[in-house]
Parts: structure tokens; C-alpha cells; sequence
């Protein structure tokens, strides 16, 4: 361990209410279509979507794009007590590029209202995957972690290393689509009118 920089992207949407919808994702495998660009990409075009739709949001909006694991660390040891404070709901998200399935990685007690708003985003489409948290593999092991436990889980695609082009160079952008992002889109699209709506 040494002094050092470690750099993240942090954007903060005030609402209303201090009370957080907190989204998260990576910027540690750029060379990566799915594993990686897919996820700033999605949370981009969510930012996008609350700025141009909600002018008087109700909640506040928590963006963060970190590398993995090492980022969501730094992060929470600069800023848990605010999120264990003011996060309702939260939203991992990796690997939303490809068309091949919708996943969902729960939270430690898979009851939390992000579980429960992802399952209902994703009601009705066809090849749904839900895997339980001990299944689980990126940044919901830190945000879930015990003495953490904030109410977050994950949302993909295809769950990472669940397709053969995880972490090679063919995971490119005969992957990830148009229609496959557009669908990541649309599940987190209805899950924050839900909550500006609901």
C-alpha cells in the first residue's frame, strides 16, 4: 500500500428528498465492449434520462463509474456513512450490452426494494436468469459486503463469465448491440419512473 491517486467519476442529481437511488459501474476494462464499455454507456443514457425527464426529481440520484472492486472500496471508505445513510435503493451494473438473456444477481438477502424493483422491471421478458448472491462476482461483494450492507444489487446481460467471450478480446462489438443496450435502457428506465412515478 502506498500514497497514491486512484481516479473515479462521481455525478450526484439532488432531489427532492435526500434519500438516494445510487447506480454504479466500471472503468477499469476499456478495451472490453461488453464487459465494460456497455456499463458507462447504460449509466450515461440514465443520467441523460433523469436530467431531461424529471427537472424536479423526488429522489437524489448517486452516479459513480470506479474500477472495480479497488474503486468501490475507496469509495465507500470515503463516503459509507452518507450512503448507509441516504441509499434506498442501489444498482450494479456490468455486462448490459448482448441480447442473450436478462440477469440478476441479488442482494446478501435477496429482499431488498432494489430486488424487488429489478424483478418487476423484468417481468414478463423471456430468458430471465436470477442468481443468488452466492453466485455473485463484482461490486455487489463490496456494496453487500457484511458491515455494509446496502440495498443493492446487480443487473446484466449475460452475467460476466457466463458467456465464452468474457475477459478476451472477443468481447467486442459483434456483442454488444443497439437492441441489446436499448433493453438495458429500458428495464432501469422503468425502474427510476417508478420510483419519480410510483
Amino acid at each position: 500500500l502506498f500514497r497514491g491517486n486512484l481516479n473515479y467519476g462521481e455525478i450526484i442529481i439532488k432531489g427532492k428528498s435526500k434519500k438516494e437511488i445510487f447506480l454504479s459501474t466500471y472503468i477499469c476494462h476499456p478495451s472490453m465492449a461488453n464487459n465494460e464499455l456497455s456499463g458507462p454507456v447504460l449509466l450515461s443514457a440514465i443520467l441523460d434520462y433523469v436530467k431531461k425527464k424529471y427537472k424536479k426529481n423526488r429522489y437524489t440520484y448517486r452516479f459513480v463509474f470506479l474500477p472495480e472492486t479497488i474503486g468501490s472500496i475507496a469509495y465507500l471508505s470515503l463516503n459509507y456513512k452518507e450512503m448507509k445513510r441516504n441509499i434506498i435503493s442501489g444498482f450494479n451494473l456490468s455486462c448490459v450490452g448482448d441480447e442473450r438473456s436478462y440477469s440478476h444477481i441479488k442482494s446478501a438477502y435477496g429482499n431488498t426494494l432494489s430486488d424487488k424493483a429489478l424483478s418487476c422491471a423484468l417481468k414478463g421478458l423471456e430468458n430471465v436468469k436470477t442468481y443468488s448472491y452466492l453466485k455473485r462476482g463484482s461490486d455487489e461483494r463490496q456494496y453487500c459486503a457484511p458491515g455494509i450492507d446496502l440495498p443493492l444489487c446487480t443487473f446484466c446481460r449475460t452475467k460476466f463469465g457466463e458467456y465464452p467471450e468474457y475477459h478476451t478480446s472477443t468481447d467486442n462489438f459483434s456483442i454488444v448491440t443497439e437492441n441489446g443496450l436499448n433493453g438495458s435502457f429500458e428495464i432501469m428506465k422503468s425502474i427510476v419512473d417508478a420510483f419519480e412515478i410510483g
